[in-house]
């Protein structure tokens, strides 16, 4: 008891504070879905629909580490409307891998979601995020609150105060956004690894330091 204690006074010392909700990382056992929205090239927007996690080209692997990959499961050269007669890209696709929570559930509560990039290898066109959205479904689910941060490779964090909605859906994950791949080509291989629980082995660490300071 008296090691937790210390711990728990190390961190007030340090000025933590504890949030609503506070999401560490990316867990293998949290339930997560998958969404995606297509646009065209230009960046105008088409459609969206719910989506398999593995064609999202979101998994785990054995030691809990995501990797994010660029979609390739809607790459066809025989179909215009996904791939060019020259074999180059017909639309955008943002793969939406994330957490939900509906019906209010998170309403005036701020909410904490942090995480740590261990590589980014995708190429310039494609961009990814880790974010909190909020949906107003009596708003024809319109994006009514986003905060979000580019996935660099090393630790980060998003933070975000849901509004007094009653029936909105807060959404917490990861996206990535770019041209549909050929599986065959070299984009295919490219990703975005992240490394899991990132804050409590941080905060595990800042704890020790400062014991380790004061002793």
């Amino acid at each position: 008891m008296r090691t937790v204690s210390l711990v728990l006074a190390a961190l007030c010392l340090a000025g933590v504070s504890q949030a609503d909700l506070v999401i560490n990382g990316a867990d293998p056992a949290a339930s997560w879905a998958g969404w995606m929205n297509v646009f065209e090239m230009n960046g105008t927007y088409l459609w969206g629909s719910a989506w398999g996690t593995a064609d999202l080209r979101a998994s785990f692997d054995e030691n809990g580490i995501l990797t994010l990959a660029p979609n390739t499961n809607c790459w066809n050269p025989q179909d215009a409307y996904w791939v060019n007669p020259d074999l180059t890209p017909n639309k955008l696709m943002e793969a939406n891998f994330m957490q939900e929570f509906g019906g209010g559930a998170l309403a005036s509560q701020t909410v904490t979601f942090n995480f740590v990039v261990g590589t980014n290898t995708l190429p310039e066109e494609y961009n990814a995020r880790a974010f909190i959205k909020v949906l107003d479904p009596q708003a024809g689910w319109a994006t009514v609150q986003y905060e979000y941060a580019d996935l660099a490779p090393g630790p980060g964090s998003v933070s975000l105060t849901v509004g007094d909605f009653a029936a909105a859906h807060t959404q917490v994950g990861f996206s990535l956004m770019g041209p549909v791949a050929d599986p065959a080509g070299p984009v295919a291989a490219t990703g975005v690894t992240i490394v899991p629980e990132p804050a409590t082995l941080a905060l595990l660490g800042l704890a020790a330091a400062l014991l380790r300071r004061r002793s």
